[in-house]
């Protein structure tokens, strides 16, 4: 359900959200947010990504931009155990290529995410793959 809100902006940008909009939105200390920014437009959409008690990392790569990449990638990246959160992609089709950014959690991985990481590097497809952890 839509609601809208008037608030006042709190000092250095903080925005108060209704108590009763934040438990259903997962407004919790600790919680992680997509924000989706636009300055053009003056407009902010907040996106709820995970709740507290996940270790995040998320994952940039470039990668040839042809069928079955991408599910080979998270294929990898479900039989280490590392959950897909987000994920959003991009054709640079100029070059032939794909950028990708993900949100994982790998707080239940079998091994460790720097096993993770040399194995995406290891695939033919992938270019570039970039890890850096969210606190």
């Amino acid at each position: 359900m839509r609601h809208y809100e008037i608030v006042r902006i709190k000092e250095s940008g903080k925005i108060e959200v209704p108590l009763e909009y934040a438990y259903d939105l997962g407004l919790v200390e600790g919680a992680y947010f997509l924000l989706e920014i636009d300055t053009d437009l003056k407009e902010l959409h907040a996106e709820r990504v995970a709740l507290p008690g996940k270790r995040l990392v998320e994952v940039e790569l470039v990668v040839e931009d042809k069928p079955g990449v991408l599910a080979r990638i998270s294929g990898l990246m479900g039989r280490h155990g590392a959950n897909i959160l987000f994920s959003e992609s991009e054709e640079l089709s100029a070059i032939g290529l794909a950028g990708i950014v993900a949100v994982i959690d790998v707080g239940s991985m079998n091994g460790t995410v720097d096993e993770l990481l040399s194995e995406l590097k290891a695939l033919p497809e992938v270019k570039e793959v970039t890890f850096r952890p969210l606190e």
